[in-house]
């Protein structure tokens, strides 16, 4: 993408301010309650921010329209209220959004920034201030507004290629300059119908055999979909067999033994595109199935040449799915869905019954078992399931598979780990746009367990890299903000540390004046909202045995007993 500006705005009573900079973090220009020459300078220009869509746009639209500060100041605290309802953005803006779909938890910049062991430092200049900034004041408000434009080029950056690059090939293949807005499942969804919206099932579309192939109650569950209410009494029906407690449901197949589990040489079956391929099946998409088909076909076609249009493909096609389920979707078709789930659940469940005589089932997930065997049986039982269900099964394998439950475990092949579940998904990589607090604790946890390494070894060794032991805290707008036990103000987004002495307490203050403590934060805490690479002397500040404590009540809970 070319001619990219990246910017942000803040808005005082008196003051009122757009930052812009290339890609490179260079300050092209700064627009100071002087907006004239501002539609000439993003004219031709595609613009970048951070949840722009929401606020920024629409409070440059009235800059470019001449609007004085005090009306700035007035529509800006109508938008942060969410009192208003002025959506109108000028035609000269073009813009793309680092906030849309970046993750479910919806972070904030600063929350990344924290993430990311950046400057989390909030301006000083409180934003109800009533009078003109002084040289100083306005001095210190541009720094962090620029700072904020600087971590949005890096969140551009990470997702240039994942979303940025595959959303505008999605939205060429639509032909719709108006999609350039919409989010990538919006825009799938009218990628498959150009008819409106298609016609809901009144009842699912499983065929009577299939359903006789699980429990009786588990069936009358699924038929609940069928009442014209969707008044569903049952929601899941859990069953212990072959050795596994099984959950059927209104989403995936989910299973596992009861107690935790390490076990060697674990071999996995995984259906290939399985819900694009039961969707197929079912021909959920009515007469959009045809082009669902087409697309599936082209991904296959070029999977290996066009990493680019293949990734944009796989879009649409995992998006459908989700679609059938949105109300707002021209897809929705909510008992063409759950069609598409109960069909997986049955074919899944059926694939466990017949492996479980010649193999030891260890973990069921949606869309593939993982078991154990010491013979070569689960190959005729793969071919014959996949001719009866029209599926294809993948297989892969894991050298060593560690499980505390269904939806926790690590798989180790050679020298790779895969984890997942909220003990160890932080082991590798990092988590930037959702929690990335005490990354340590993950990588401890998960070096113990495959490697046997020493809790308090990974601990010391790490200690160089404050940024896997901090935690974010923010208070969010229900709350009056952060204070300590003294009743003193900080900023709503911090970082700290577990430390031995002299440590502070924050706490989340309520709007009738409670104290509501983060949870899982320590006691005692080390406040540094600065660069985490300018922290001195870690070592000596950092609390080693309050994440200590934490890992091994982890790892008692995966002891096999």
């Amino acid at each position: 993408m070319e001619n990219l500006l990246f910017y942000d705005i803040e808005v005082y009573k008196y003051d009122a301010f757009v930052v812009f900079k290339d890609i490179n973090k260079n300050t092209l220009r700064i627009f100071h309650n002087d907006f004239e020459e501002l539609r000439d300078f993003i004219k031709g220009k595609t613009l970048v921010g951070y949840n722009n869509y929401f606020y920024d746009d629409l409070v440059l639209t009235k800059m470019i329209r001449g609007w004085s500060n005090y009306q700035l100041k007035e529509f800006n605290d109508r938008i942060i209220s969410g009192n208003n309802t002025d959506k109108e953005v000028d035609s000269c803006i073009n813009s793309l959004d680092c906030f849309q779909q970046i993750n479910v938890s919806k972070p904030g910049l600063k929350k990344i920034e924290g993430n990311m062991g950046k400057m989390i430092l909030e301006s000083s200049v409180p934003f109800d201030i009533d009078r003109k900034l002084t040289d100083e004041e306005l001095k210190e408000a541009m720094f962090y507004c620029g700072y904020d434009v600087d971590t949005t080029i890096e969140v551009y950056k990470l997702r240039e290629n994942s979303y940025f690059k595959t959303k505008e090939l999605l939205v060429k293949k639509l032909g719709n300059s108006k999609a350039k807005k919409w989010n990538t499942t919006t825009i799938s969804g009218n990628l498959l119908t150009t008819s409106g919206k298609i016609n809901k099932w009144s009842s699912i579309r499983i065929e009577e055999n299939l359903l006789d192939k699980v429990d009786l109650e588990v069936k009358e569950m699924w038929l609940q979909l069928n009442e014209p209410a969707f008044e569903l009494n049952t929601k899941t029906i859990t069953k212990k067999e072959f050795g596994n407690d099984i959950q059927f449901g209104f989403g995936g197949l989910h299973g596992a033994p009861s107690k935790p589990i390490r076990v060697k040489n674990v071999k996995l079956l995984d259906v290939t595109s399985m819900y694009p391929n039961i969707i197929i099946l079912l021909n959920a998409l009515g007469p959009a199935t045809s082009k669902y088909i087409d697309i599936l076909n082209r991904r296959v076609e070029i999977k290996h040449k066009d990493k680019l249009e293949s990734d944009a493909l796989k879009l649409i096609l995992n998006s459908v799915y989700g679609n059938l389920n949105n109300q707002y979707s021209v897809l929705n078709n909510p008992r063409a869905a759950y069609s598409v789930c109960v069909y997986g659940q049955i074919a899944l469940y059926e694939l466990c019954k017949r492996l479980s005589d010649s193999c030891q089932i260890i973990n069921i997930n949606t869309d593939g078992v993982a078991f154990t065997t010491n013979s070569t049986e689960y190959l005729a039982v793969k071919e014959q399931w996949e001719k009866e269900f029209k599926l294809n099964l993948e297989e892969d394998n894991f050298d060593l598979f560690i499980q505390k439950d269904v939806n926790n475990y690590i798989g180790v092949k050679g020298e790779h780990i895969k984890c997942k579940g909220g003990d160890v998904n932080k082991f590798s990589g990092d988590k930037y746009f959702s929690n990335n607090n005490a990354r340590i604790i993950d990588i401890a946890v998960v070096n113990k367990l495959v490697h046997n390494k020493d809790v308090l070894e990974t601990l010391i060794e790490n200690r160089t890299k404050p940024e896997l032991y901090q935690y974010i805290l923010q208070a969010g707008r229900t709350y009056q903000g952060t204070f300590d036990q003294d009743n003193k103000k900080y900023q709503n987004i911090n970082r700290v540390f577990a430390c031995r002495n002299n440590g502070i307490q924050l706490s989340k203050k309520r709007l009738d004046g409670g104290l509501v403590k983060f949870a899982d934060a320590p006691e005692k805490m080390f406040l540094w909202n600065d660069d985490c690479s300018k922290l001195e002397n870690f070592e000596k500040i950092v609390d080693l045995n309050h994440y200590y404590q934490i890992i091994n009540k982890k790892l008692k809970m995966w002891e096999i007993q």
